[in-house]
C-alpha cells in the first residue's frame, strides 16, 4: 500500500483514506510515499465530502505519526493538517464526544508548553468541559484494581481514574500531591495492558507515548506498570516489593509520602516544541500559516 499511485488514491472514498491513515498511525508506522500521495490528493478534494470523523482521524493520524517519527511533516502535510483544522472549526458543533477527544489530543500535542488557549483550542476545550460535566469516570480493569489494592496495602494514598485535560485523558492512578507545582510533586501510575503496546512487542504505541509525554510536561512523574511485568509476579508480597522499587526509582519517599525531588521532565522537549508551524490557535491563524507555506 505504500506505493499507492495517484489514480489509486483518487478512487478511494474519504472513509477509506482516513481509516488507512488512522490504522498506520495507531501503531506508529509511516509509509512516507503513501502519505505524501494522500496529502497532495486530499488537498485537491472538496472537504464537503468528508465527515467530522474523517477530519478527526486525519488530524489525529498526522499528529501521532509526527510524535512517533520525531521529524517535521512535509510541506503538504502541514498544509493538510492546517486545512483539516480550519474545516473542523467551521463544523465543530457536529463533532461527537470521541471525535472531540481526538481533536483535544491534537491540540495538546501541538500547543507549546505555557501558551494559553485561544481561538480554536479554547473552543474545543470549552466544549469538552461541558460534555464531561455529567459523565462518570471509566470503569477500572481487574489489573488496575489489583495495583490499587497493593498500593493500599503499602499505605500509599492514591486516587483512581483522575480526569485531566478536560477529559481528553484519565490517569489510572495518581499518588502524592494534586498540584503539579507543589514542591512535593505527584506521580501518575499508568496500568498498561496489551492495547498500550504495538502488537507482538513491548514498544508503547504512539498514543501511549504521547499521553506519557503530555503528563510529564504537566509536572507528573509517570510510572508505567506493564502487563508483561506485573503478570509473572507471584503473590502480593512480591507485587508490593515491585511497586515500592518502581516508586523509589522515581524519587518517591515511602516514609514521608512524597517525592524527594521534582521530575526533570518539566523541561523535556517533545516533537512539536520547536515547530511553530503547528501551534494552532484559531481559524485566522491557521489560514495565515497555511498561506505563508
Amino acid at each position: 500500500i505504500s506505493s499507492l499511485s495517484s489514480l489509486d488514491t483518487i478512487a478511494m472514498a474519504p472513509l477509506e483514506v482516513s481509516a488507512e491513515m488512522w490504522q498506520y498511525a495507531r501503531v506508529g508506522h509511516c509509509a512516507d510515499e503513501m502519505f505524501e500521495t494522500l496529502e497532495n490528493e486530499i488537498l485537491l478534494r472538496d472537504f464537503e465530502q468528508f465527515s467530522t470523523q474523517h477530519f478527526a482521524n486525519i488530524a489525529w493520524a498526522y499528529v501521532f505519526l509526527k510524535f512517533s517519527r520525531f521529524h517535521h511533516l512535509s510541506q503538504s502535510g502541514n498544509k493538510l493538517l492546517a486545512a483539516v483544522l480550519v474545516a473542523s472549526e467551521a463544523r465543530l458543533p457536529e463533532f461527537t464526544l470521541e471525535e472531540l477527544r481526538q481533536l483535544g489530543q491534537v491540540i495538546l500535542a501541538t500547543r507549546q508548553r505555557g501558551n494559553r488557549e485561544i481561538g480554536f483550542a479554547k473552543k474545543v476545550h470549552e466544549r469538552l468541559r461541558r460534555e464531561h460535566l455529567g459523565i462518570e469516570s471509566p470503569a477500572s480493569s481487574d489489573f488496575h484494581m489489583h495495583v490499587s489494592e497493593i498500593l493500599s496495602q503499602l499505605g500509599i494514598d492514591h486516587v483512581n481514574e483522575v480526569k485531566v485535560f478536560e477529559g481528553v485523558y484519565h490517569i489510572d492512578v495518581v499518588v502524592g500531591s494534586g498540584n503539579p507545582l507543589d514542591p512535593q510533586g505527584k506521580i501518575a501510575i499508568e496500568v498498561d495492558g496489551p492495547t498500550h503496546f504495538v502488537p507482538h512487542t513491548h514498544q508503547p504505541t504512539p498514543h501511549t507515548s504521547l499521553k506519557r509525554w503530555l503528563l510529564e510536561r504537566e509536572g507528573y512523574a509517570v510510572l508505567s506498570v506493564p502487563y508483561f511485568e506485573w503478570g509473572p509476579l507471584q503473590g502480593d508480597g512480591v507485587a508490593m516489593a515491585y511497586l515500592e522499587m518502581q516508586l523509589e526509582s522515581l524519587g518517591w519517599d515511602t516514609k514521608a509520602g512524597k517525592l524527594r525531588y521534582m521530575p526533570d521532565s518539566l523541561t523535556r522537549q517533545g516533537p512539536f516544541d520547536d515547530n511553530k508551524d503547528t501551534v494552532f490557535a484559531g481559524k485566522d491563524e491557521l489560514v495565515k500559516r497555511r498561506s505563508s507555506q
